[in-house]
């Protein structure tokens, strides 16, 4: 599953559950193994980063060209 980064702004902003079901229910999300989510990071300088959740191997695997040696938290 593919999430939208229009999606993420409505949860944080505390979108009804009926807006972000009916964003989110044509995806099926549910029944996919693996999630992808792009993740826009303000600080320090605005870019996107990669999430690709694992549910069978519960793994998250993140992308950021611009990090650091040190991993997030």
């Amino acid at each position: 599953a593919i999430f939208s980064t229009h999606d993420l702004p409505c949860i944080c902003f505390n979108a009804e559950d009926d807006v972000l079901w009916r964003n989110l229910l044509w995806t099926r999300f549910w029944e996919k193994p693996i999630w992808i989510l792009p993740i826009h990071c303000s600080l320090p300088v605005g870019h996107w980063v990669l999430c690709t959740i694992s549910f069978h191997s519960r793994q998250l695997f993140l992308f950021d060209s611009l990090a650091e040696q040190n991993p997030w938290r």
